[in-house]
Protein backbone atom coordinates (compact mmCIF):
# COMPACT_ATOMS: atom_id res chain seq x y z
CA UNK A 1 0.00 0.00 0.00
CA UNK A 2 1.48 3.32 -1.01
CA UNK A 3 0.80 6.29 1.19
CA UNK A 4 0.64 9.87 0.06
CA UNK A 5 1.33 12.81 2.30
CA UNK A 6 -2.26 14.01 2.13
CA UNK A 7 -3.82 10.55 2.27
CA UNK A 8 -5.51 10.84 -1.14
CA UNK A 9 -5.59 8.07 -3.70
CA UNK A 10 -3.57 8.53 -6.87
CA UNK A 11 -6.58 7.66 -9.02
CA UNK A 12 -8.70 10.56 -7.75
CA UNK A 13 -7.68 13.99 -9.04
CA UNK A 14 -7.15 16.70 -6.45
CA UNK A 15 -9.52 19.02 -8.28
CA UNK A 16 -12.33 18.16 -10.63
CA UNK A 17 -12.27 20.06 -13.87
CA UNK A 18 -15.38 20.27 -15.97
CA UNK A 19 -14.56 20.75 -19.60
CA UNK A 20 -16.86 22.46 -22.03
CA UNK A 21 -16.57 22.66 -25.76
CA UNK A 22 -17.24 26.39 -25.71
CA UNK A 23 -14.52 27.23 -23.23
CA UNK A 24 -16.91 28.87 -20.74
CA UNK A 25 -15.13 27.49 -17.69
CA UNK A 26 -15.85 30.57 -15.55
CA UNK A 27 -19.64 30.31 -15.96
CA UNK A 28 -19.90 26.88 -14.34
CA UNK A 29 -19.99 28.32 -10.84
CA UNK A 30 -22.92 30.61 -11.62
CA UNK A 31 -26.26 28.78 -11.48
CA UNK A 32 -28.00 31.44 -13.55
CA UNK A 33 -25.49 30.94 -16.39
CA UNK A 34 -25.48 27.13 -16.38
CA UNK A 35 -28.66 26.87 -18.43
CA UNK A 36 -26.73 28.31 -21.40
CA UNK A 37 -24.50 25.22 -21.42
CA UNK A 38 -27.40 22.79 -21.90
CA UNK A 39 -27.47 21.52 -25.48
CA UNK A 40 -30.94 19.97 -25.55
CA UNK A 41 -33.40 22.75 -26.54
CA UNK A 42 -36.21 21.39 -24.38
CA UNK A 43 -34.01 21.05 -21.30
CA UNK A 44 -32.50 24.45 -22.02
CA UNK A 45 -35.96 26.04 -22.08
CA UNK A 46 -36.92 24.23 -18.88
CA UNK A 47 -33.71 25.36 -17.16
CA UNK A 48 -34.35 28.94 -18.28
CA UNK A 49 -37.90 28.83 -16.86
CA UNK A 50 -36.69 27.45 -13.53
CA UNK A 51 -33.98 30.11 -13.24
CA UNK A 52 -36.39 32.88 -14.25
CA UNK A 53 -38.81 31.72 -11.54
CA UNK A 54 -36.05 31.48 -8.93
CA UNK A 55 -34.64 35.00 -9.42
CA UNK A 56 -37.53 36.85 -7.74
CA UNK A 57 -37.59 34.33 -4.90
CA UNK A 58 -33.93 34.93 -4.18
CA UNK A 59 -34.44 38.70 -4.39
CA UNK A 60 -37.38 38.51 -1.97
CA UNK A 61 -35.43 36.36 0.45
CA UNK A 62 -32.59 38.89 0.39
CA UNK A 63 -35.00 41.74 1.15
CA UNK A 64 -36.48 39.83 4.08
CA UNK A 65 -33.03 39.09 5.49
CA UNK A 66 -31.75 42.65 5.01
CA UNK A 67 -34.82 44.26 6.58
CA UNK A 68 -34.66 41.89 9.53
CA UNK A 69 -30.96 42.68 9.95
CA UNK A 70 -31.65 46.43 9.90
CA UNK A 71 -34.28 46.03 12.62
CA UNK A 72 -31.80 44.25 14.87
CA UNK A 73 -29.05 46.89 14.57
CA UNK A 74 -28.44 49.01 17.67
CA UNK A 75 -29.22 52.72 17.58
CA UNK A 76 -25.60 53.83 17.62
CA UNK A 77 -24.88 51.88 14.42
CA UNK A 78 -27.98 53.29 12.77
CA UNK A 79 -26.86 56.82 13.58
CA UNK A 80 -23.37 56.02 12.22
CA UNK A 81 -24.96 54.96 8.94
CA UNK A 82 -27.14 58.06 8.88
CA UNK A 83 -30.44 56.20 9.22
CA UNK A 84 -33.33 57.63 11.17
CA UNK A 85 -35.26 55.14 13.37
CA UNK A 86 -38.50 56.38 11.78
CA UNK A 87 -37.16 55.66 8.28
CA UNK A 88 -36.00 52.26 9.45
CA UNK A 89 -39.45 51.37 10.78
CA UNK A 90 -41.01 52.40 7.46
CA UNK A 91 -38.54 50.25 5.54
CA UNK A 92 -39.12 47.27 7.84
CA UNK A 93 -42.91 47.51 7.44
CA UNK A 94 -42.71 47.15 3.66
CA UNK A 95 -43.78 43.79 2.28
CA UNK A 96 -40.99 41.67 0.85
CA UNK A 97 -42.17 42.10 -2.74
CA UNK A 98 -41.81 45.91 -2.67
CA UNK A 99 -38.34 47.36 -3.23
Amino acid sequence: MSSLSNGASRRVPATLRLSTSRGQQSDLGRPDARWRLVRNPLLRALAWIVMAAARPLVRWQTRIRDRDYLQRLPDYLLSDMGLDPHELREEARKPFWRP
